[in-house]
């Protein structure tokens, strides 16, 4: 298993730090070449594990670093890139916030002429009605995948008993579901029998050993994040902005490559 994609490590670049651990001092050329790489891409495979600190080269040869300070410098990046997706968030809406406040001080929005919900970059939500009115609307709207992450033990019992009666309408509209969820869950029963029904509906469930923040991204265009990574019910934005949308998308893929399927194990 390709355990480091969790950490931003591509399946290449993990055999090629895992080979240099085996056989450390091999030449940069033999590195590049190796049939692990897809076709033109060694170099560039090389290149970005000496950025990251992973490998250095010297006199023509590669050498691993150590792995406790790789995999903790590997982290930092990840908890550093995730800070800045949440601070990201916080800041559009401001932006946005303070734009619609200038429109209404020159007249140009009529009041109650206040722009639908899917015209904003970014909506902040922390009513709870609100917030469950809007999941329940993108559920409807989804038309092709939606992958959701990040049910555990703080999750509010309200968002569990939400997720199986959404998951099988979307399930039953032929729409993927990819969906996380983190091994403490899997101690309550009630939870495991809603994950089974899922599961049996066609859904795909995979368990991590341990949690991150809840998120969900819809048709790959629209994704809800909490504004406390650590508590829902706080409130979440909801964003179009496709950069971040392709952020959270990316963190959710390096999640689901290092989980097992659910019963496995």
């Amino acid at each position: 298993m390709h355990r480091m994609q969790i950490l931003g490590i591509t399946p290449a670049e993990e055999e090629t730090y895992r080979h240099l651990l085996r056989h450390p001092g091999s030449g940069v050329g033999e590195i590049v070449a190796a049939p692990w790489h897809p076709s033109g891409t060694g170099e560039a495979a090389v290149g970005r594990l000496k950025a990251l600190g992973a490998v250095v080269e010297r006199d023509g040869a590669l050498w691993p670093e150590e792995p406790k300070a790789v995999v903790a410098l590997l982290a930092e990046r990840l908890l550093a890139e995730l800070h800045t997706i949440t601070r990201s968030l916080a800041q559009v809406y401001t932006v946005v916030r303070s734009l619609e406040d200038e429109a209404a001080v020159a007249g140009r929005a009529e009041e109650g002429d206040t722009p639908p919900p899917d015209s904003r970059l970014v909506e902040r939500i922390t009513d709870p009605v609100e917030l469950r009115a809007r999941v329940e609307a993108l559920a409807l709207n989804t038309r092709s995948e939606v992958l959701a992450g990040g049910l555990c033990e703080e999750v509010d019992s309200r968002v569990l008993r939400l997720t199986l009666p959404l998951g099988l309408r979307m399930l039953g509209r032929g729409v993927t579901v990819r969906l996380l969820v983190w091994q403490s869950m899997l101690a309550d029963p009630v939870v495991v029998t809603h994950l089974r029904q899922l599961a049996d509906a066609g859904a795909r469930v995979r368990v991590l050993p341990s949690s991150d923040s809840p998120m969900a991204v819809c048709d790959g265009a629209t994704a809800l994040v909490p504004v406390e990574p650590s508590d829902i019910a706080k409130g979440a934005f909801v964003t179009a902005e496709p950069g971040m949308v392709s952020t959270v998308v990316n963190h959710f893929e390096r999640l689901w490559a290092d989980a097992r399927e659910l019963g496995d194990g």
